[in-house]
């Protein structure tokens, strides 16, 4: 990244977070970063590490290359396809932040409870055996029930959210993980926002399910991401606030 103008990165990225609505500890949160790394990038003093230009370009819908030049790529043969882009940003953005929040929890959380030494942990083997059982109990039900009733749909539901809910289960038994999350709270990150903003989210996934494949009400039930989103933002903003009022 020699050739990259840290200060034009910067200000790129900045614009690019206003446009999306994002604070820095969002960001932070969707990256597994500090807010103070973040702070960096936007004011040029530093740059985010190379594994993480492809996670920070997916979030923004950028190239890398238009990344690190600090500015769109033009394409002039492309406008129609651009203006019908432009006209489903509100709904591309909801649909980003809901699939962004879910990925980093379940990423974070299931099974792995948020790794950062590459170690395992009792709860994260506790976690991933809780899962494993569930997930398969899950699946058997879902067997059993189609064969006996013929109606594979809609309980292909009870498989599908059985996998989801293990992301839950990850999270809440990484809540009992002391020791970790003192050393987050030490480093002034509250270790249990994202666990809440994962639950609060996969929770919707749930429900969506559920009620869109047993009431054929996938529209307009898709109000409950967005509701979950609204949710996930008030309890980020409060554990931050928390976090670093107890520094």
């Amino acid at each position: 990244m020699n050739g990259c103008n840290t200060n034009v990165f910067g200000d790129f990225l900045y614009r690019l977070r206003k446009e999306r609505g994002m604070t820095q500890a969002e960001l932070a949160d969707r990256l597994g970063v500090t807010n103070k790394a973040v702070s960096k990038w936007e004011t040029g003093e530093a740059m985010p590490e190379t594994a993480l230009l492809v996670p920070l370009a997916g979030i923004f819908g950028v190239t890398v290359d238009e990344l690190l030049k600090g500015e769109r790529n033009v394409d002039d043969t492309h406008t129609s396809d651009r203006a019908d882009g432009n006209r489903a940003d509100i709904f591309a953005g909801i649909t980003e932040e809901i699939r962004g929040h879910i990925s980093n929890e379940i990423n974070g959380h299931l099974f792995t409870r948020g790794k950062d030494d590459g170690v395992d942990t009792f709860y994260d083997k506790l976690g991933g055996l809780i899962c494993g059982i569930w997930v398969a109990l899950c699946v058997a039900a879902y067997v059993v029930v189609g064969f006996a009733t013929g109606m594979w749909h809609p309980f292909w539901t009870i498989a599908a959210c059985g996998g989801v809910s293990c992301g839950i289960i990850a999270i809440v038994v990484g809540f009992f993980d002391r020791e970790k999350n003192e050393a987050k709270f030490a480093k002034g990150e509250n270790p249990y926002t994202g666990g809440a903003c994962g639950i609060i989210m996969l929770s919707c996934v749930i429900t969506y399910l559920f009620l869109g494949a047993f009431l054929e009400l996938w529209h307009p039930l898709w109000i409950v991401f967005v509701c979950g989103g609204v949710a996930c933002t008030i309890v980020g903003a409060a554990g931050d606030f928390y976090a670093k009022s107890n520094r």
